[in-house]
């Protein structure tokens, strides 16, 4: 059986919700500044200062960033693109409004996003790009910039590693010292509990594996200098580009797709 059969089988048995709360506090355990970050976000995008917005958002998982959104602007059109189908699966059913746009695509490919050009007021994403490899990730900023209104921008909250290891080791002091008080489980509590109550690991894993992802990530747990992402996205087209908060080992970064 692959992993979409078994989805589409077993959609109604599966608790849906533990990938709201307890999600949402396994994240904050990893990253205490994820509120911080959100709130960035949705302020350096403008988003909310759009009438109904067409919103991308980039590695959506279960729609935390669009929960957000929807909330303070129910109008938005909100497109959650993601390669991880149970992830889609979940923002259904907890965004279960006629304007949430599930996309099920590997954001890696060169081709996705012809159908959606200069069709969006922002593109965002949360803990997600730094999965991607640095080619991948400027082959991205690339493809995002094509989908970009002129004068919309690309908004990104992730880790990012300083190029100094004394500023790595007192910043991550920072953030771990804020992790402690956090209530939430561990990345690997969280999956361990899930699969233990849905005996599909191995149809998870040889799913992202068909996908060409080793881990099944390719990436950098630890991102990648806030210098890349900028020079990345001037290579991109993106001017200007910008850091728009950073604290601990989490930075919020983006740039301006120029008017015409």
């Amino acid at each position: 059986m692959e992993l979409l059969t078994w989805l589409q089988e077993n959609d109604s048995r599966v608790d849906w919700q533990i990938f709201a709360g307890p999600w949402a506090a396994m994240q904050r355990k990893h990253n205490p500044f994820r509120d911080d970050q959100i709130n960035s976000i949705l302020d350096a995008s403008a988003v909310l200062d759009v009438p109904r917005p067409n919103i991308l958002d980039l590695g959506c998982g279960p729609g935390i960033l669009g929960s957000r959104i929807l909330g303070l602007k129910p109008d938005a059109q909100y497109y959650g693109v993601d390669g991880d189908p149970l992830m889609l699966s979940a923002m259904q059913h907890l965004l279960p409004a006629r304007n949430v746009h599930p996309v099920l695509v590997d954001i890696r490919t060169v081709s996705w996003e012809l159908q959606y050009r200069e069709q969006f007021d922002a593109a965002i994403s949360l803990t997600a790009l730094h999965w991607l490899s640095r080619d991948h990730l400027k082959q991205l900023y690339k493809a995002v910039y094509a989908v970009l209104k002129p004068g919309c921008r690309l908004v990104v909250g992730d880790p990012y590693l300083p190029t100094e290891s004394s500023d790595k080791a007192k910043r991550k002091t920072v953030q771990d010292e804020k992790s402690v008080i956090e209530k939430g489980s561990t990345w690997n509590e969280f999956w361990t509990a899930f699969f233990d109550r849905y005996p599909i690991k191995e149809l998870y894993t040889q799913y992202h594996v068909s996908l060409g992802y080793q881990e099944p990530f390719e990436g950098s747990d630890d991102g990648y200098p806030a210098t890349f992402y900028k020079e990345s996205l001037a290579e991109a087209g993106f001017e200007p580009v910008s850091i728009y908060w950073m604290s601990g080992l989490r930075i919020v970064y983006g740039g301006t797709k120029p008017p015409p």
